[in-house]
């Protein structure tokens, strides 16, 4: 008697695929997703890269800012000088929030 019904809830549980090819495209699906995820940590690497470079840049050119004799636009660059240092310091630090919070959120996926 138990036996029936278990035989009887088995066949019951059973799932029937909506169409043929359903496992094919579900495999294909989760395929796209880690090829799609492996792209964008290659991007954040390469992020990463130019944005230490364009540091870098940013650090030499405000060093060498007050090196500079001739005035740019007829105006001083001891004029220039802080606006440039505060304008390079805030994106920097707009980007290093940006790119920090965009690698960490990635990486925990």
């Amino acid at each position: 008697m138990n036996e029936d019904k278990f035989r009887e809830l088995l066949s019951d549980s059973k799932l029937e695929m909506p169409f043929a090819d359903f496992e094919d495209k579900v495999m294909q699906s989760v395929y796209s997703e880690e090829q799609s995820r492996q792209g964008i940590l290659k991007n954040i690497r390469l992020s990463w890269l130019f944005f230490t470079i364009g540091a870098l840049f940013g650090i030499i050119a405000t060093i060498l800012l007050p090196h500079i004799s001739k005035p740019v636009y007829n105006i001083s660059v001891e004029y220039i000088q802080i606006p440039v240092l505060l304008v390079l310091t805030g994106v920097l630090i707009w980007l290093m929030d940006a790119m920090l919070r965009f690698s960490l959120r990635n990486s925990k996926k």
